[in-house]
């Protein structure tokens, strides 16, 4: 497959995938990283057990993105039909992604922008905040009938928010400087907690939410974090971080904050499986 070829040789260019000298950007935590933790800015994502990460690439001079997934995955490499604009599919770009059970891409890191190789220069902070901030305001518009399947972006919370994580979960320390990978940590605890942050994701079978229970609290941008970590208000207390799992209910954040609103006025609901407030709407 021609387009395959492509898409490595093109991430081999920047040093990524089966052609490149780095084929992720997670590695296996271990004792000594406990110290790095404490004196270090990290920010972390709980992700789904036994799902690896592979390379979203929009390579100049192919009509879609191509998806090469890690190595030994049971999925092949996929073409992905994407609205991009003319500068980015001129110019291209890398980003780390997975592709959940449910059939969800979820980025959670842009490694090459525009012919940049950014992960080794800059900070994270920089690459969600900025870079991708502009890749889905300007340069990508959501279509799941053009690409056949949903493309959201993971969801970043501070550490201070981190519990013990229930057997089998999945956590990633995701450090603020460059050229440098996450840490993945398993959770072994044999006694499962209740509250855990998450990364976003669709609803699966399993999972009830009835948008009519919805009610009423605000929600404010978090200083510093990622595009859709929002704290979550009822009245006047903190509820945590809100679960934004929805392009659309995204976009309507974005558009409040941008309109100078600091706490945005929402409906949400409980949600069960993740024991966090899900926004429904933006008021």
């Amino acid at each position: 497959m021609e387009w395959v070829n492509t898409a490595e040789e093109y991430c081999g260019r920047f040093g990524w995938g089966a052609r490149g000298k780095y084929i992720g950007i997670s590695r296996m935590m271990n004792d000594n990283d406990k110290s790095a933790l404490s004196q270090g800015t990290f920010v972390a994502a709980i992700r789904p057990r036994g799902v690896l990460s592979g390379f979203l690439a929009v390579v100049p001079g192919l009509d879609y993105a191509v998806f090469l997934p890690p190595i030994a995955a049971k999925i092949g490499p996929q073409r992905i039909r994407m609205r991009l604009s003319d500068i980015l599919k001129e110019k291209g770009a890398i980003f780390s992604a997975y592709i959940t059970r449910d059939k969800t891409m979820v980025l959670e890191d842009v490694l090459v922008w525009q012919e940049k190789s950014v992960w080794f220069t800059e900070q994270f902070k920089q690459r969600w905040n900025n870079i991708m901030n502009t890749f889905t305001t300007d340069h990508w518009k959501e279509d799941s009938q053009l690409q056949g399947l949903s493309i959201i972006m993971a969801t970043y919370i501070p550490l201070a928010t981190i519990q013990e994580p229930e057997q089998g979960s999945v956590i990633e320390f995701i450090p603020n400087q460059p050229n440098q990978k996450r840490m993945i940590y398993i959770g072994s605890q044999s006694s499962p907690k209740t509250t855990n942050p998450t990364v976003q994701s669709s609803p699966n079978k399993n999972e009830i939410i009835n948008k009519a229970d919805s009610v009423k609290f605000t929600v404010k941008k978090e200083a510093g974090m990622g595009p859709d970590v929002y704290a979550i208000f009822k009245n006047d207390e903190r509820m945590g971080i809100a679960l934004v799992r929805t392009l659309v209910v995204s976009r309507a954040l974005r558009e409040a904050i941008s309109d100078k609103v600091e706490m945005i006025p929402v409906s949400a609901v409980h949600n069960k499986q993740f024991d966090k407030y899900e926004v429904t709407a933006v008021l």
